[in-house]
């Protein structure tokens, strides 16, 4: 099992990749992917940036940033 976010997911069904959600997020491609795998903890700042860029709310955006299992294989 490998700890991922739903940020990886929303961003998967919405056919973006970690280099445009960076740019619209205003943030490094690096730092989604941190994100996304559950290895990072987000600044308040890049959690309203991010949902501000993705049209969701900072609500849901938090709920996406919390890890979750992913069965691997």
């Amino acid at each position: 099992m490998a700890s991922v976010t739903g940020l990886r997911q929303l961003r998967r069904e919405r056919h973006l990749t970690l280099e445009a959600v960076a740019l619209l997020g205003g943030v490094d491609t690096a730092t989604v992917s941190r994100l996304e795998r559950g290895l990072a903890r987000p600044r308040p700042e890049t959690t309203v940036r991010l949902a501000q860029a993705l049209g969701i709310s900072v609500r849901r955006m938090t709920e996406l940033l919390t890890p979750v299992e992913e069965a691997v294989g």
